[in-house]
């Protein structure tokens, strides 16, 4: 058990601007040596394509997984439903939660059905490349590197504040203290979580689990502290009381957005208009609120709905 020890203000402040001033800067190194691996790429056909692919699933007959759900009235959505109150099961195995909800809608505006194809989180995006699904049923976070398999809609599902849980018992005045080789952080494999924490607290451990087992690693304090999205912060500390969050501005903030097929653009431009239609309806709002607003604002944490900036 680590030594508690008074939290001020100042230090907090002072901690998170470092970390995201270091998580920046960290984040640019790494995108800046991608794009120069990018430009020594030889130019050769096993490289690039010039050929835009066609829709996922079962859909080589068709120019876009739009003109698939249109024509067959069904739509296949790629999910992990271990993120609570995002996306989960109910007792009695329906698929629900803020995304699920979000989706559900979706088909209906396509007067579709939907399936919803279960697969873990890291492995979505190479699922989607290889086709098993139509497009994702959840929303994830906007990154470059992924941007490079699959196509993000442009409007984001949700925005996502990034905050450190903390095991029973540890207490920390400053983030920069989760910068140490006795400190042992989960993340979830393949999120951004992962790739942030690695810049933030690079002498640190870090575990690369599923959800679920991140959070029960933390909780039976194996792991020293969780980077999470706000989301999952109260259902987590409601079930282990003795878990804490450390308070303050989020470490650093997400957008995160449905992805289809690379290359699929009429039906991302499908996908963005129903985003804007919906967001400007407040839709996106009263469910966020719903699910995951209010209860992390109770908690003190920031928590963005998504609205219209005409509204």
């Amino acid at each position: 058990m680590s030594k508690v020890v008074p939290t001020t203000d100042d230090a907090t402040s002072t901690s998170q601007v470092t970390d995201r001033r270091r998580f920046i800067k960290g984040a640019g190194l790494a995108l800046g040596a991608s794009a120069l691996t990018g430009l020594a790429m030889p130019s050769t056909a096993s490289a690039v394509t010039a050929t835009p692919r066609k829709g996922g699933v079962n859909a080589t007959s068709y120019d876009s997984i739009l003109d698939k759900v249109l024509a067959t009235k069904e739509i296949s959505f790629g999910v992990d439903l271990t993120f609570k109150p995002l996306q989960y099961k109910t007792a009695a195995g329906v698929p629900t939660g803020y995304i699920v909800d979000l989706a559900n809608k979706l088909a209906a505006s396509l007067g579709a059905t939907p399936k919803w194809v279960e697969i873990p989180f890291g492995e979505l995006f190479a699922g989607q490349a290889a086709g098993k699904f139509d497009m994702s049923g959840i929303a994830a976070t906007i990154k470059p590197e992924r941007a490079q398999k699959v196509l993000f809609a442009g409007a984001p599902a949700f925005v996502e504040s990034n905050v450190v849980l903390l095991k029973p018992g540890f207490k920390i005045t400053s983030l920069s203290q989760l910068n140490s080789a006795s400190v042992t952080i989960a993340v979830v494999l393949g999120s951004s979580q992962e790739s942030a924490a690695k810049i933030l607290y690079p002498k640190a451990k870090l575990k690369k689990l599923a959800n679920q087992a991140a959070l029960a690693d933390v909780s039976a304090g194996r792991s020293s502290a969780m980077v999470v999205g706000e989301f999952e912060v109260a259902d987590a500390v409601k079930n282990q009381p003795k878990l804490t969050v450390f308070k303050g501005k989020p470490v650093f903030v997400d957008e995160n957005s449905f992805f289809m097929p690379a290359g699929d653009f009429a039906m991302k431009h499908y996908v963005d208009t129903w985003l804007r239609y919906e967001t400007s309806h407040n839709n996106l709002a009263g469910l966020w609120d719903k699910y995951v607003g209010n209860d992390a604002r109770k908690m003190g944490l920031q928590s963005v709905s998504v609205t219209s900036s005409w509204t």
